[in-house]
């Protein structure tokens, strides 16, 4: 019998079409890692005038999974489709599509459930109803990172992993193409100059979705108070140091994190890019940064009234709505 090499224990994913119900997880990603584990919540019993308990109550079993890995133009079409939604891209061009992903500030967000397989040849294992719970991107001219957290049914096991998974040939985002604009108005993002001495931003939508137990059933996701948050980094000239007035004021400052990778076609390029609104709540200490002092700012997220949304995220790529 061959031993369980961890290096061979592979994740393959599935997009389900009604939530809970396995389907056959046919792509394998090559720039996330999703890592699934079981989670129980147990009760010992010890009843009086014994020392040691004798018996434990298994009260609730779920699958949780961490995220990791490097930003793409292409496979983080998954990952956002299960946190927020999945949206009819739109065709630019003969073969470049524009996805864009948003969400409902007082409804429901249509994400939809995965399928996670996990194994080798010998033995594997798989979780139905995952959903993604959490994404963060860091932003900086030293890397860009993607990390996150997903919720799902227990583990089912003894299973085979589907056969022959396909991959897309990741297109990485890379800090060389990244840019931050940073302006007072939501119309201005489109036509406003690049900041020269932004260092690193994290932008965050966490604790989204968490699971739900009924009597004689498995549980089921639904959403939650999500967190909402970003953490600038700029130097301490004028433009950093002038964000403190904005926090005086309780005042709405917007921000566009944009990376622009190689062209698609025509004028149409690879395109990440993240636009939201936020309020100072919260000031770090000053820091250096290769001899740079800076300042760090955490903006909470908020919902726009004249936008009607807290965020957007628009991904252009060479990705068709039947090729997920």
């Amino acid at each position: 019998m061959s031993e369980k090499a961890s290096i061979f224990q592979t994740v393959q994913v599935g997009i389900e079409t009604t939530p809970g119900t396995p389907v056959a997880a046919s792509k394998k990603l090559l720039a996330c890692s999703i890592v699934p584990s079981v989670k129980v919540e147990a009760e010992p019993f010890r009843a009086a005038g014994n020392k040691y308990s004798s018996l434990v109550s298994l009260n609730k079993e779920w699958t949780e999974a961490k995220l990791e890995g490097r930003l793409t133009y292409n496979e983080i079409l998954y990952l956002l489709s299960s946190l927020l939604s999945k949206p009819t891209p739109t065709l630019q061009g003969t073969g470049t599509y524009k996805w864009v992903f948003s969400s409902d500030t007082a409804g429901e967000d249509a994400g939809k459930s995965l399928t996670v397989e996990q194994g080798d040849a010998t033995t594997a294992w798989r979780s139905a109803g995952v959903r993604v719970a959490g994404l963060k991107f860091s932003f900086s001219r030293n890397e860009i990172t993607m990390d996150g957290d997903a919720v799902g049914e227990p583990l089912e096991t003894g299973i085979t992993l589907t056969a022959s998974p396909t991959s897309m040939t990741p297109r990485v985002v890379l800090p060389t193409q990244l840019s931050l604009v940073m302006e007072d108005k939501q119309a201005d993002l489109a036509t406003g100059t690049p900041i020269t001495r932004g260092f690193s931003l994290e932008w965050s939508l966490l604790n989204k979705i968490g699971l739900v137990w009924p009597i004689g059933g498995d549980p089921f996701t639904v959403e939650t108070e999500p967190t909402l948050e970003a953490v600038l980094k700029l130097a301490t000239d004028s433009v950093g140091m002038g964000l403190l007035t904005k926090m005086r004021t309780g005042s709405t400052k917007w921000f566009r994190l944009e990376a622009e990778g190689a062209t698609i076609e025509s004028t149409y390029k690879y395109t990440f890019r993240i636009d939201f609104p936020g309020i100072i709540s919260d000031v770090g200490e000053f820091s250096d940064e290769d001899g740079v002092y800076l300042i760090e700012y955490t903006l909470t997220g908020v919902h726009d009234a004249t936008w009607a949304k807290a965020f957007e995220i628009t991904v252009i790529n060479d990705v068709a709505a039947a090729d997920l």
